[in-house]
């Protein structure tokens, strides 16, 4: 019965995950990307803050002055730096292309995990790598690019920063007793009180210009809680408690009764899945180019896979 459920937190997951660049996109810019991050990272962090407190409670562990310098760490890794980046970046290019480019955080990860953790890189491994990573240069053509270079640059930022919080998250739970869901719930809420003063730091004429000046108007005088009225709430609200509260909280507990290897499939299945849904919902139709890039990231994807499978005793 546990490993139905489990199943069915994967589908969640992967369901909310894969929304996300649609919800943003279909909020037709109603929201600063930096104040979206800021109120969706603060419910979801509410949200998965009983589930964490409960695993402190069965590891009858209490949190060290230590503790919050990691969290503080982590939330301006994913918080403050990723996700701003990227929630950015979609304001930019197109919501598939920024999912796609964004899975290049599996490349960043192992490559980081290599070096951090001390973690062997196999033949199949290096294979699938490179290959995912070419699917993801064939999508960017950078011998000929055409889009936003600045949505881009957001997007490939956002994903090494994401790798770095995710190998730093691996490292800090095995230093310590703390689980991955007790992580990540009071970094998100760190990460929170970050963000808001970066808001705050907006504000002030000298940097607000110097943000203007470089192109960066979504960090000039950020709102708080602007421009959310009736019509765009449901969407504030499907991002806030859907994806990122729901989103988290069905993955870590999946995390719990399932391998590791099956729960990736929810970031396996995300570049597929995102076009699909910005077709449907917004009609992005993805050109034959992208197609073709999504392709190699596919195979490259699921190469990873099957390797982590045949290493998973199950």
């Amino acid at each position: 019965m546990k490993n139905r459920f489990a199943f069915i937190y994967v589908i969640m997951a992967t369901l909310f995950f894969s929304s996300m660049e649609v919800a943003i996109k279909s909020s037709k810019g109603a929201f600063n990307p930096i104040q979206l991050n800021f109120i969706r990272f603060l419910v979801g962090g509410l949200i998965l803050v009983p589930i964490a407190l409960n695993n402190l409670k069965k590891a009858d562990y209490k949190l060290q002055k230590s503790d919050y310098f990691k969290f503080a760490i982590s939330g301006f890794m994913n918080v403050v730096v990723s996700m701003s980046f990227y929630t950015s970046s979609v304001a930019y290019i197109p919501a598939y292309t920024a999912a796609i480019i964004f899975a290049g955080n599996t490349f960043f990860s192992i490559m980081l995990a290599s070096i951090i953790l001390k973690e062997k890189i196999d033949t199949r491994t290096f294979v699938a790598l490179a290959i995912s990573l070419f699917g993801i240069m064939y999508i960017i053509n950078p011998f000929n690019f055409e889009g936003s270079l600045i949505g881009v640059v957001l997007c490939l930022t956002s994903a090494v920063f994401f790798a770095f919080y995710g190998v730093l998250g691996k490292f800090f739970a095995r230093t310590s007793n703390m689980s991955s869901i007790v992580i990540t719930s009071f970094g998100f809420l760190f990460g929170v009180a970050e963000l808001l003063i970066l808001i705050c730091l907006s504000h002030i004429p000298a940097i607000s210009d110097m943000f203007l000046s470089i192109g960066l108007e979504k960090f000039s005088m950020i709102p708080v809680f602007a421009g959310i009225n009736s019509s765009n709430i449901h969407i504030l609200m499907y991002i806030a408690v859907g994806v990122t509260g729901m989103g988290f909280a069905s993955y870590f507990l999946a995390m719990e009764n399932l391998p590791v290897v099956f729960v990736s499939l929810v970031f396996f299945i995300k570049p597929v899945l995102a076009p699909i849904i910005a077709y449907i919902f917004i009609r992005e139709v993805i050109s034959m180019h992208n197609l073709i890039g999504l392709m190699f990231i596919v195979i490259g994807s699921c190469i990873l896979f099957f390797t982590n499978l045949k290493k998973t005793k199950i």
